[in-house]
């Protein structure tokens, strides 16, 4: 005589058929000593039944007028106890090996992940292995076992999304690592970041999953940086850039561009020959070129960074002189400080697309780190205007400053730019929400110029007229310390992508101060060429 199923839960209810012969007539099933429930004839050679609570083996027999039954043995299961899972999350498409470890897990025939369910591999009583099935959505699910002996206690599985990544910023720093970066995206929650396969440092994400902040290792040439969280893995779209890190000043009276080089604090080869009175620099965001406007030429030079040569000239209108370059690198934003416009380039063809008509005598100019608004200081009228970068049209009204506002810059959130009033003495905080002021900070004689670190806890603003720099507490909104001493004039300024080092470009002195951002003192100064201006880094 044989029985099947031939084990269940110590509870009972399992229902079990018989099958043998002269089972005719069958008045009683017995498991051990305890009676069956629910007997059903099925044929004169199987008869069904319903087990009894029980424990361990039994046997099993049946009662008929020709006597009793031989018996066939039944197994009885405790229900399974699960006490942890190797990984309580993975990602939303399934397909990860995972182990459960309990107890009572050796008749395991399924597990359960919310409404999906997969097959295990028994270890053995204490173990099983599963592959997690695909999920319905990201989120919490209840995991269960079944065993013989029923259905486990439950535990938790998290189904997390396939992580994204939008942005990495800066996409490019110094070969000896130590570059603070920030990648903005989503599902970026536990996630490790490799360069070229090596871990990045001090990695952080934000509570939402959408902001990560960390320190590059050390490499070369063009890395392939990886996200990896839970959820799975993803490529950053461009990667990081490992490059000799540089800062460009423009010469105004030698119409020239020196490079540093900002690991060192050295400078490299030879002055780059640009147009007349070259004013303003800015990087493109991979670093493989830098725009320079040349105020007596009327012209814009694009420099090769690889080959430090400048390759191409764009004809602009008159007085060229801020300039600021959107954060994917497609458009370049000039103003014209003897003219009430700015003109705007596109970097794939080098022409201009069109000009906008903003505030009279436009000095600064930067574009927020979303790229959607490029603010531009007017020194005429004392105000900034905001334009579109979408339209290219100045939206909203122009937002009242100081006196003859001249330099500006973003926090790197984008919710703060700050501008200096080279004509009071002071720098304006715009709440780029709203794009209103939010508070006025007094800082040194003839502000002009600020760069605002890369974790955008500081400010550093040039003083002209005091030949100082001032350094603004931007949770605050204060000067702290005392103003450091540089050279004579100093004019442009530029913070390292790292956050290590400040230069400073003196006009009246031809030099570029070094300033140690972490004691906030001049530690060097370079001999440059004629009426050093503006700087940029990269």
């Amino acid at each position: 005589m044989s029985i099947s199923p031939n084990k269940g839960p110590t509870t009972g209810g399992t229902r079990v058929t018989i099958t043998g012969t002269n089972l005719a007539g069958a008045s009683a099933v017995t498991f051990g000593t305890k009676p069956a429930g629910g007997l059903v004839q099925l044929s004169p050679t199987q008869v069904a039944a319903v087990s009894p609570p029980g424990e361990g083996v039994v046997g099993v027999t049946v009662t008929t007028p020709g006597g009793v039954s031989n018996p066939a043995l039944f197994y009885y299961f405790e229900p399974p106890f699960l006490c942890i899972l190797s990984s309580s999350s993975g990602p939303l498409a399934g397909g990860v090996g995972i182990t459960l470890t309990g107890i009572g897990l050796a008749t395991a025939v399924s597990v359960r992940f919310g409404t999906h369910t997969a097959t295990p591999t028994v270890v053995n009583d204490r173990q099983i292995t599963v592959t997690v099935p695909a999920g319905d959505a990201a989120g919490a699910v209840t995991v269960l076992v079944t065993t013989a002996g029923g259905t486990s206690n439950p535990q938790q599985y998290t189904y997390v999304g396939l992580p994204t990544v939008t942005a990495l910023s800066p996409a490019l720093g110094a070969p000896s690592g130590g570059t603070t970066f920030t990648l903005t995206g989503t599902n970026l929650t536990g996630a490790g970041v490799t360069f070229n396969g090596v871990p990045a440092t001090g990695v952080t994400v934000n509570s939402a999953g959408t902001a990560l902040t960390g320190t590059t290792p050390a490499g070369t040439g063009q890395a392939v940086v990886r996200v990896t969280t839970p959820g799975g893995s993803t490529t950053v779209p461009g990667g990081f850039t490992y490059t000799l890190q540089r800062a460009y000043v423009t010469n105004t009276g030698s119409n020239s561009v020196m490079v540093l080089n900002t690991a060192t604090s050295t400078l490299v080869g030879n002055p780059i020959a640009v147009g007349a009175n070259p004013r303003g620099v800015a990087f493109t965001p991979d670093g493989t070129r830098a725009y320079v406007t040349n105020n007596g030429s009327a012209t814009v030079s694009v420099l090769d960074t690889a080959s430090a040569t400048a390759t191409v000239t764009i004809p602009v209108s008159s007085t060229p002189h801020g300039v600021a370059i959107t954060p994917d690198g497609s458009r370049v934003f000039v103003t014209h400080n003897g003219l009430s416009l700015v003109s705007v380039i596109d970097t794939a063809t080098n022409t201009v697309l069109t000009t906008v008509t903003v505030g009279s005598n436009p000095y600064g100019v930067a574009v927020n780190p979303a790229g959607t608004r490029a603010y531009v200081t007017s020194q005429g009228t004392g105000t900034v205007s905001v334009i579109d970068t979408a339209t290219n049209t100045v939206t909203g009204n122009p937002i009242p400053v100081d006196a003859s506002p001249r330099g500006v810059a973003f926090t790197p959130d984008g919710t703060r730019a700050y501008v200096t009033n080279s004509g009071s003495g002071t720098v304006s905080v715009i709440n780029t929400a709203t794009n209103t002021v939010l508070t006025t900070v007094t800082v040194g004689a003839t502000p002009r110029r600020t760069a605002i670190t890369p974790d955008g806890t500081r400010a550093y603003v040039t003083n002209s007229g005091s030949g100082t720099v001032s350094v603004i507490n931007t949770a605050t909104n204060t000067v702290t310390g005392t103003p450091v001493t540089v050279g004579t004039t100093p004019y442009g300024v530029a913070v390292t992508t790292d956050g290590v080092r400040a230069y400073v470009a003196n006009q009246g002195s031809n030099t570029v101060s070094v300033l140690d951002l972490t004691t906030n003192t001049v530690t060097g100064s370079l001999t440059v060429g004629t009426g050093p201006f503006a700087i940029a880094t990269a």
